[in-house]
């Protein structure tokens, strides 16, 4: 799964699904093993069945994201949806100090769950308590239901932020793609500093 992070702009995009834009990214092109051995960088696929409850706290929205998104709520910037309204990817304020964070407390994670009596994958994008907060919000991606996502939703400025994706859509959202991380870190601090103390 692809996740870059600009740190001169202090923005990022998660491509939630492969496409020909993320093989043009290699870890040559990336700050992140300054910080990490990317080697050792993964996203852990764990099976908890029993996270349906904390599902269920949430509310579920009646309308897809698309039909709430600028009505109910707003993007922080813009995701992008397929045709069918599946999320194709999610851009957002990432700096370089989030970034790190995230990746050093494996906040992405991917879950095996049982929910709403079917097998869902849940790929978390935040912190545990960011993501498993019930003022958070799930809405369908579509009106099969085979796909959610969790927003978090700041209530002064009504801007919404991606928390996870819940995902039945194996075919859209290949499991694959979203255990193998690629960080693209670009304009690192770290890579500056080192080049003016040369």
């Amino acid at each position: 799964m692809l996740i870059t992070c600009d740190n001169s702009v202090q923005m990022g995009y998660i491509y939630l699904m492969p496409n020909e834009t993320t093989d043009e990214y290699t870890l040559d092109k990336s700050d992140i093993g300054l910080y990490y051995d990317v080697k050792s960088l993964s996203i852990p696929r764990i099976k908890w069945l029993g996270m349906g409850q904390s599902l269920n706290q949430m509310r579920l929205a009646t309308k897809t994201y698309r039909e709430a998104v600028d009505k109910t709520f707003h993007c922080e910037y813009w995701n992008d949806l397929n045709n069918e309204g599946y999320m194709m990817g999610i851009e957002l304020s990432l700096n370089e100090d989030t970034l790190l964070t995230l990746v050093a407390h494996q906040a992405f994670k991917l879950y095996d769950i049982r929910w709403r009596s079917r097998d869902f994958r849940v790929l978390t994008l935040a912190a545990y308590l960011d993501v498993f907060n019930k003022n958070n919000v799930i809405y369908p991606l579509s009106k099969e239901k085979d796909a959610f996502v969790i927003l978090s939703i700041d209530p002064s400025t009504k801007v919404g932020k991606i928390r996870a994706l819940i995902s039945a859509r194996d075919d859209l959202y290949p499991i694959d793609y979203l255990l193998n991380p690629l960080f693209i870190l670009a304009n690192s601090s770290r890579y500056y500093g080192e080049i003016s103390t040369m």
